[in-house]
C-alpha cells in the first residue's frame, strides 16, 4: 500500500477510537480493521504497545482516576501520537503506562458519550443495583403566565413558542394569545423550553427557571428578567441594547451568544460568553466589566471575577447533555436534582471533581451508574427520591 493511501486511511478513521473499540470488545468494520493494520505496520513500538495494552489496563485505570482526567480529548490524542512517535526502548515501561492512561482517558470519554447517546439500557441488576425506584428525565414543558393572570400550560410535542406581530404562538403557527403585555415563561423541575422573542432573540430556558419579557419591545432598549439558567442568542440591534437582569446583575449586549446561570442555590452567578461582547453591571456596587468570547464572569461580593473557560460544558445542556470538566460533585448533583426532580443528601459529600459527558435523555439509573463509574463512589436512590452518597 502506498504511503499516501495509508495516511488517507489514518486520517479518515483515527486510531484512538478504534483501539478503544477493541478494548471494549466491539466489532470493527473492514475499513476500521484496515486502519488498525496500517497503524500496526507503521512501527514496532505500535505493535508492542498494542500487545501490552490490555495487560496494563488496571494501571491505566488508576492513572485515569488520579492524573489524566483533566485534559481534553484533543490534547490527549496529541500526547498519544507523540508518545508513539518517540519509540524509545529505554523508557518503554513508562511509555506503556502513560500511553495506556491516555488511551483509557479517551476510551472512557468516548464510551460514556456514545453509550449514553444510544438506545442501549443497562440490565436492571447492574444499572439499578442501588436504586429502588427509577426516574424518567425531564421534557419540554413550561407554564406561560400573562400579566392579566391568564395561565397556559405548554406541554406535549410542541417544544417552543415565538412572539411576533401576530402575537404569541407555537413555532408551527398555532396561536396562543395576541395580547400585548408582559409575560413570564416558567419551567419546572424536569422541564426545559425555548422562546423566540419579538426581536428575533432566541432563549433556551433550563429546568426550574423563568424569563419575564414584554410581548412587544417598545422602549429604547430590550429588557428581560431571568431567574435560573438561560442561554441567549441575541438578535443584533445597534439602536436598542438587549438587557438581561438576573439575581444581582445586568447583562447589556447588542447582539451575541451567552449563557447565564443564576440559580439561587448556586454559590455565584455565572455569565459565560460564547461570541460577541457583553457588558455586566453589578447591582450591588455598580461595577462594570466587559467580557470577550471564551470568558466567564462570576458575580462576587466586591464585583466580578473574570476567567477564560472552555464554554462547551456551560452550554451543553441546550443539546440535552450533562458535560463536566472538573466540576465539583455538589454542582453535578444540583444539576441532577433539577433535571430529575430528586433531592440530594449533601451531608456526606466528598470533595471530588467530575469529568465526563452523559446524555440528559436517559433515565436517572443510567446517569447515576455513570457517575458511580466516574467517581468510584456508591450512589443510592431511595423510594423517597433521595440520593445518598457512600464513599
Amino acid at each position: 500500500m502506498e504511503p499516501m493511501e495509508e495516511q488517507r486511511i489514518l486520517d479518515e478513521l483515527k486510531i484512538v477510537p478504534l483501539l478503544a473499540k477493541i478494548v471494549r470488545g466491539e466489532d470493527l468494520t473492514v475499513l476500521e480493521e484496515k486502519t488498525v493494520e496500517v497503524w500496526l505496520n507503521q512501527s514496532s513500538a505500535n505493535k508492542l504497545f498494542f500487545e501490552q495494552l490490555k495487560d496494563q489496563e488496571h494501571v491505566a485505570m488508576e492513572l485515569l482516576k488520579r492524573d489524566a482526567a483533566n485534559s481534553t480529548t484533543t490534547e490527549e490524542l496529541q500526547k498519544l501520537h507523540t508518545l508513539i512517535a518517540k519509540n524509545r526502548p529505554t523508557s518503554l515501561w513508562r511509555y506503556w503506562l502513560t500511553a495506556a492512561a491516555v488511551l483509557f482517558t479517551i476510551s472512557i470519554s468516548l464510551w460514556l458519550y456514545k453509550y449514553y447517546q444510544s438506545d442501549k439500557i443497562f440490565p436492571t441488576e447492574v444499572a439499578t443495583a442501588t436504586i429502588t425506584e427509577d426516574v424518567l428525565p425531564g421534557t419540554d414543558k413550561a407554564t406561560l403566565t400573562f400579566e392579566d393572570g391568564q395561565v397556559i400550560n405548554l406541554t406535549g410535542n410542541k417544544k417552543a413558542i415565538k412572539i411576533d406581530e401576530q402575537g404569541t404562538s407555537y413555532m408551527d403557527g398555532t396561536a396562543i394569545s395576541n395580547k400585548v403585555q408582559f409575560a413570564t415563561l416558567t419551567t419546572p423541575r424536569k422541564g426545559q423550553y425555548k422562546v423566540t422573542l419579538p426581536d428575533g432573540t432566541k432563549v433556551w430556558l433550563n429546568a426550574e427557571s423563568s424569563l419575564r419579557y414584554p410581548t412587544k419591545f417598545t422602549a429604547n432598549n430590550r429588557s428581560v428578567e431571568l431567574q435560573g439558567e438561560g442561554y441567549f442568542e441575541v438578535a443584533h440591534d445597534k439602536a436598542k441594547p438587549f438587557i438581561v437582569a438576573s439575581n444581582g446583575q445586568q447583562v447589556k449586549v447588542l447582539g451575541t451568544k451567552f449563557n447565564i446561570n443564576s440559580y439561587s442555590n448556586e454559590p455565584t452567578v455565572k455569565t459565560t460568553l460564547i461570541s460577541g461582547k457583553v457588558e455586566l453591571l453589578s447591582s450591588r456596587n455598580k461595577e462594570t466589566v466587559i467580557l470577550n468570547p471564551g470568558q466567564q464572569a462570576r458575580l462576587v461580593h466586591d464585583g466580578f471575577d473574570v476567567n477564560s473557560v472552555d464554554t462547551e460544558p456551560f452550554t451543553a445542556w441546550t443539546a440535552n447533555e450533562f458535560q463536566f470538566k472538573g466540576a465539583p460533585l455538589q454542582e453535578v448533583l444540583r444539576q441532577v436534582e433539577r433535571w430529575y426532580d430528586v433531592e440530594v443528601d449533601y451531608s456526606n459529600m466528598p470533595n471530588i471533581k467530575i469529568n465526563g459527558t452523559i446524555s440528559r435523555e436517559k433515565k436517572l439509573s443510567s446517569v447515576l451508574y455513570a457517575l458511580e463509574k466516574i467517581s468510584d463512589l456508591q450512589i443510592n436512590l431511595s423510594k423517597g427520591r433521595r440520593i445518598e452518597i457512600k464513599k
